[in-house]
């Protein structure tokens, strides 16, 4: 048995980094992803509906709401909830296919990829949230009548 799995205070520490660690990647993947979709989705329906500014703004307080339930989930998954580390992993699966998506739609629209759905879709997503499927699976916070509360 590894230290970590021995060593409660030490295993409450991993699983608040991890939770940091997946409520940011999430959120920055979560804005680029829901950014390119938006984007392609006010352009089949209404091109001049929002200018860039409204864009942006709407951007980005979709990706508060995101940061707030994911900062949410994150302090229930080091509470010990079993289903907040269910969707977490979902989560991490759904982003990595939607920007796998973005990226395949982009090569195949023109041929070859734009830059920013490389970076954005392709990259970031294994860079940020592929490396953190393994610690998810593998680190379970201690459940509420393991640490006493």
């Amino acid at each position: 048995m590894a230290k970590w799995e021995r060593d409660p205070v030490l295993r409450r520490r991993l699983s608040w980094l991890l939770a940091a660690a997946e409520t940011l990647a999430l959120t920055l993947n979560f804005y680029l992803v829901f950014s390119a979709y938006l984007q392609r989705v006010l352009v089949a329906v209404a091109p001049k509906l929002l200018s860039v500014q409204a864009f942006v703004a709407v951007a980005l307080v979709v990706t508060g709401f995101c940061l707030a339930g994911a900062a949410v989930q994150g302090f229930l998954y080091v509470r010990g909830r079993a289903w907040a580390r269910s969707a977490f992993l979902v989560e991490n699966g759904v982003l990595i296919v939607l920007g796998f998506l973005w990226f395949i739609h982009s090569i195949l629209g023109s041929g070859e990829p734009n830059i920013f759905s490389t970076w954005g879709g392709l990259l970031l997503p294994l860079v940020t949230l592929f490396p953190l499927l393994w610690p998810l699976i593998s680190l379970r916070p201690l459940p509420p009548a393991a640490r006493g509360g």
